[in-house]
């Protein structure tokens, strides 16, 4: 069953609350854009989830509003393919699907939803030492770890705001990041591919929230 059987569920008053509850996780399973737990940690906001008919029935909305702006953002990159091979451009940017398949809130909470999980996951990776990698590496990674946790802190004391300046050395990193990851899986270092990839997520959700993507053109 896909998200808006589900979400019709959430909806249903003659289905048990258990039920509803369920369709909602149900639903957040399908459509998760940083993540099902991320996701799910920020529709908890809304209320007790368990036992309050009106928090659940806001979760929901909250969840449709951004896969619809998510959707709406697909139809458009599409569109925009559509012309951009017309002139011959067969490949997309890829930063472009980056941002439309990374780790992102689409919508008009994009902004609040990103910083808080920003901030959640950087206070739990600062909680977790730096993993045994190979000795080749190590020099790269702890520079690497300390760049980005410069760009993280400014972010968090300045509200969701980096200098201009970052962007490359941001972009920089994700490179970096998913070079490192693809290189160590599968690898005998998994603590560092965790580690890494969870700095990965923060670094990604950091650049999409301070640096949106600007389309081009397809003239």
């Amino acid at each position: 069953m896909g998200f808006r059987t589900y979400a019709g569920r959430v909806r249903d008053r003659d289905l048990p609350f258990k039920r509803r509850f369920s369709a909602l996780r149900c639903a957040v399973g399908h459509y998760h854009p940083i993540g099902f737990n991320a996701t799910w940690s920020y529709l908890t906001t809304t209320g007790n989830l368990r036992r309050d008919e009106s928090a659940l029935i806001r979760a929901l909305d909250v969840l449709e509003l951004s896969r619809s702006a998510w959707l709406a953002e697909i139809d458009a990159f599409a569109a925009r393919r559509r012309l951009e091979k017309r002139k011959h451009r067969r490949s997309p940017l890829a930063s472009e699907t980056r941002y439309l398949y990374g780790y992102r809130w689409p919508g008009p909470e994009g902004h609040r939803v990103m910083f808080r999980a920003v901030g959640i996951l950087w206070a739990q990776h600062a909680l977790v030492p730096f993993p045994e990698v190979s000795t080749s590496e190590r020099d790269k990674l702890v520079e690497l770890n300390a760049t980005i946790a410069d760009c993280v802190s400014t972010y968090l004391r300045n509200n969701g705001t980096v200098g201009s300046g970052h962007r490359d050395t941001l972009h920089s990193c994700l490179r970096k990041l998913n070079t490192h990851l693809i290189h160590h899986f599968p690898s005998p270092f998994h603590d560092a591919f965790v580690y890494h990839h969870r700095l990965l997520k923060v670094t990604e959700l950091l650049v999409n929230d301070a640096f949106p993507v600007r389309h081009r053109e397809p003239g």
